[in-house]
């Protein structure tokens, strides 16, 4: 007669349902692995539209530059103006941050034309740090579609907020952007943009400083004072 032996009987082990996120391949989770993906082709999109041009690149040509597939490309993307509107807010994301860190070291008391000195460095510092990111960020990007003009409108909006409440915060609440927040905002974005591309035609290229020589008196007088 055979028979388990309950003694020898292992005991039971609950095992939860793993999910896709958290599956391990090569010891490392597959959503760790998918955000390095992107970041690949992110970074291979900034290079190569920088360096070729948006329209002239295919995303076959985005793929090549990143080293990856495009099936492992439509995993992540859909378009390739998916990968341009990932590259563009990755400079600009980048560029808050450091916005963020530098505003972190300015002490109690400073002007609010010393602080602003200090932002549009901190942001031209980041976009300018690498010509790809500049022209990816000013050039590239302009007229590629109406969903691109878009959410550069957004993305606008956005910078329009921040330095409203970096106005505010500095200068108090009865301190304002001459014309209006989105006019006067809209004015210094421009005059940072049409700068830019100038910069970026330039040979030799300014360092940075020089366009903060011009910049930083036209973003002050953009701040009105009570």
């Amino acid at each position: 007669m055979t028979g388990r032996n309950p003694g020898c009987r292992r005991p039971l082990r609950y095992r939860g349902r793993v999910t896709t996120a958290e599956r391990q391949y090569g010891g490392r989770a597959v959503t760790e692995r998918k955000a390095e993906r992107r970041q690949r082709f992110v970074d291979a999109a900034i290079r190569i539209f920088a360096e070729r041009g948006y329209a002239n690149c295919s995303l076959a040509d985005v793929c090549t530059a990143a080293g990856l597939s495009k099936r492992q490309f439509y995993e992540i993307f859909q378009t390739r103006e998916d990968v341009l509107v990932a590259a563009y807010d990755h400079i600009h994301d980048e560029a808050g941050e450091a916005i963020t860190q530098a505003l972190a070291t300015v002490p109690p008391g400073t002007t609010i034309e010393d602080v602003i000195e200090v932002v549009l460095t901190a942001f031209l510092d980041s976009v300018g740090s690498d010509h790809h990111r500049a022209k990816v960020a000013f050039i590239e990007v302009v007229g590629v579609s109406d969903r691109m003009e878009e959410h550069r409108r957004e993305r606008r909006g956005t910078w329009t907020r921040t330095l409203e409440t970096i106005v505010s915060s500095v200068a108090g609440p009865g301190a304002r952007i001459a014309g209006g927040t989105t006019w006067g905002a809209s004015a210094l974005i421009g005059a940072i943009n049409a700068m830019a591309h100038e910069w970026l035609l330039s040979d030799p290229r300014p360092p940075i400083s020089d366009l903060m020589q011009a910049l930083g008196p036209v973003a002050a007088a953009l701040v009105v004072t009570e």
